[in-house]
């Protein structure tokens, strides 16, 4: 600052001699003039020089400091610690549990999850009397299903994951005709055993949501309902299922929005009078979850089946085609960093679907 007063001061001093000759003694007080200028100058600026130096260091500058950023320690991470703590917040964690998102790799978890269901029917039906005279009755037919799942899911990489899921079941039904007549019939045992796959194909991007796709198949492991006495308490469907999904999840903060369509198709079995295939099923599931904390998310919902037509040789069976539709209700807890509480309602909108369903889930995640 010293030199740039200087060089100003001579410049003046140099173009205003230059403006008109002077004789020798107007050049000496002209040079008189300049140093003394010069020296005012060069006092000021100490003056001010002291006075900022005498500013105590406590008062905030109002020129923000530039942000500094230390180097990670060796051997530690490359993503940013928040990331760990988003995976675990019960918003993401309910994700998984919809199938809107996969686990990152080699994460692992571990769901043991109980069920119950109730479904009622109140009707006329066919019956027979006690002396086997075919009748017009009017019936109450009440399902109760109780079904314990242990699931085990593995993130793998390249964003997909690998999940096996074993239940196991007990069903009973009760039956009472008008006259008195009552009926319990009672199954328990192991279920079908199920594996799918899931691989998340696209990352929310402006008006592309997140794309997660994935395929499952479902094997006979559980009683087979062609050789029970009742095939409504089997613990089995007695027929391998292919199904393939879609889910498709959209954020808008607090909310983040999730669809599912899906499409199973079953596999033919032969059995003693014929060739046995269910219809075709086609799934749609619509909802949202909604972030009240990082600890807590409640989960709104619609889903719904239609299943076609079963058929005998190839023969549709009239009457065998299916609609269940159901509204969904649920809310997760983080109990523990690695525990989550995950309890869904399910209310029957439709004739085919339970009329109620309860499901608690405890999710455990390894790291």
């Amino acid at each position: 600052m010293k030199l740039m007063l200087l060089a100003t001061s001579a410049a003046l001093a140099a173009g205003s001699a230059q403006a008109q000759p002077l004789t020798r003694e107007e050049l000496i007080e002209a040079l008189k003039s300049r140093d003394q200028v010069i020296a005012a100058l060069e006092r000021r600026v100490e003056t001010l020089e002291h006075e900022r130096a005498a500013i105590p260091s406590s008062v905030p500058s109002l020129v923000p400091a530039p942000a500094t950023t230390s180097p990670p320690a060796p051997g530690a991470s490359s993503s940013p610690a928040g990331e760990d703590e988003a995976e675990l917040q019960a918003l993401s964690r309910t994700l998984v549990q919809r199938g809107g998102l996969v686990l990152p790799p080699w994460r692992m978890e571990l769901v043991p999850s109980f069920a119950y269901s109730n479904r009622e029917v109140q009707g006329l039906a066919l019956a027979q009397t006690p002396e086997g005279i075919p009748t017009v009755a009017d019936q109450r037919l009440r399902q109760d299903q109780v079904r314990a799942t242990a699931a085990l899911r593995v993130g793998l990489p390249w964003s997909s994951q690998i999940e096996v899921r074993a239940p196991y079941a007990w069903l009973r039904q009760s039956r009472t005709l008008g006259d008195g007549t009552h009926a319990v019939n009672e199954d328990s045992g192991a279920g079908d055993v199920e594996v799918a796959f899931s691989h998340q194909f696209l990352r929310e991007s402006g008006w592309w949501p997140d794309l997660v796709g994935g395929v499952s198949w479902r094997f006979t492991t559980g009683h087979d309902p062609f050789r029970s006495q009742l095939a409504a308490v089997a613990t089995g469907s007695g027929v391998p299922e292919f199904r393939a999904r879609v889910t498709a999840v959209k954020s808008s903060d607090p909310l983040v929005f999730f669809g599912t369509l899906s499409y199973a198709r079953d596999q033919a079995v032969h059995q003693a009078f014929g060739a046995f295939q269910p219809g075709d099923a086609i799934g749609l599931e619509l909802g949202t979850v909604l972030a009240v904390s990082p600890e807590t998310s409640f989960t709104f919902g619609v889903a719904q089946e239609f299943r076609g037509r079963a058929s005998i040789d190839r023969v549709g069976a009239p009457g065998t085609d299916t609609l269940a539709a159901t509204l969904e209700l649920g809310v997760a807890r983080v109990l523990t960093r690695n525990v989550l509480l995950d309890v869904s309602l399910g209310v029957g909108l439709t004739r085919d679907a339970p009329d109620y369903a309860l499901q608690v889930s405890v999710p455990i995640r390894f790291h």
